[in-house]
């Protein structure tokens, strides 16, 4: 279990890294994932606490800065959903996080081992 957790924070730290040059953090992708997964009709308070794991209060406070900023939207039932702006940030910063964990993971494994992760990591996942 501590190799877990150690390979999951070097991995946090270097996704972190490469999304702060698009003002995010790994947790902030996350959430506008989930948004982006929901699609138009948005999440409910309660359901993206729900998904978030959180209370409605907690998930209210990671939502609201990113609605100021007009990356989370709310449709006419409240739901929150990403905005235009959300959208174009989520695709930005999904790629940086993509090239940057293909970047990482390169520098320690083989193109199979890659692979083989992969496929576990999608079973547990």
């Amino acid at each position: 279990m501590i190799l877990i957790t150690r390979v999951n924070a070097e991995a946090t730290s270097a996704l972190d890294k490469a999304l702060s040059r698009v003002g995010l953090w790994l947790n902030d992708l996350s959430l506008l994932g989930l948004l982006r997964d929901a699609g138009a009709e948005g999440l409910s308070r309660a359901d993206l606490a729900t998904a978030l794991s959180q209370s409605q209060s907690q998930a209210l406070r990671r939502v609201k800065p990113m609605e100021k900023l007009d990356w989370i939207a709310r449709t006419e039932a409240g739901n929150f959903r990403l905005s235009s702006h959300g959208r174009a940030l989520e695709l930005e910063a999904s790629g940086l996080a993509a090239n940057r964990s293909e970047a990482w993971l390169d520098g320690v494994l083989d193109a199979d081992e890659i692979s083989q992760l992969t496929v576990l990591l999608r079973k547990i996942g």
